[in-house]
């Protein structure tokens, strides 16, 4: 009798400890589960906004690309006008047109804010593409060699020094306006403001150009972007 008990005592202990074992392996499973979910769905999130910051850098490149390719044609137009040395009503609009916006040249943010954030807080797992964060990888490198070039560029063409001898603002009282008052022979005449506005001209071509690559660039990562998350919802 005695042997029966304890037989029935080992096989309730044994059931016990198997039911405990396999509630904590549900427990772990759900939780495991839960994780992977959160996961995904943070991931599903840091794809969005980099898609989003993406889609932001487009549209400011196709503007800084109509706006640099306007600058350069107006420039070109105006380092004719100084050359020939001969003012018309319409080379006199060319002239203060450039004279009023060649030295607007913005800089650019080199970086994804969403991916600088994965990066700061150890989250770059949760690119699970392999080629994507290869693609991510290299898009960042290159927008921050662009973005330091345009820096560089900017620090030269926002300096308004070799005009500001000749050229003066004048404030029209009452009104949110402008104009310009300068001497015209004096721009002729003075060759370092003819080669500083060619050689500015030649910078703008070149954001230009830059401007272009990266709205191309940012326009693929984007997409691949979104059949990432095509395939993961």
């Amino acid at each position: 009798m005695e042997k029966n008990k304890t037989g029935k005592y080992l096989k309730y202990a044994v059931g016990e400890i198997v039911l405990v074992v396999i509630g904590i392996l549900i427990a772990l499973s759900i939780n495991n589960w839960n994780e992977n979910r959160l996961s995904k769905n943070l991931s599903i999130e840091f794809h969005e906004r980099m898609a989003d910051e993406l889609d932001a850098v487009i549209k400011r490149s196709n503007s800084d690309n109509k706006r640099s390719e306007q600058l350069v044609e107006y420039i070109g137009k105006t380092v004719g006008i100084l050359k020939k040395g001969v003012l018309t009503e319409t080379g006199r609009d060319t002239l203060n047109y450039t004279l009023q916006n060649f030295f607007q040249f913005v800089r650019i943010d080199g970086k994804l804010k969403a991916f600088q954030e994965m990066e700061s807080t150890g989250q770059l797992g949760l690119i699970y593409n392999k080629d994507l964060k290869s693609h991510l990888l290299e898009y960042l490198a290159t927008l921050e060699a662009i973005s330091k070039m345009f820096d560089q560029m900017a620090s030269q063409v926002n300096n308004t020094d070799f005009v500001d001898k000749h050229v003066t603002v004048q404030i029209i009282a009452g009104t949110h306006k402008s104009k310009l008052d300068y001497n015209f022979k004096d721009l002729v005449n003075d060759s370092y403001v003819i080669n500083k506005m060619s050689r500015f001209g030649y910078l703008w071509q070149t954001k230009q150009y830059f401007s272009d690559a990266i709205s191309k660039t940012s326009s693929d990562l984007k997409q691949a972007i979104i059949e990432e998350l095509k395939s993961n919802k």
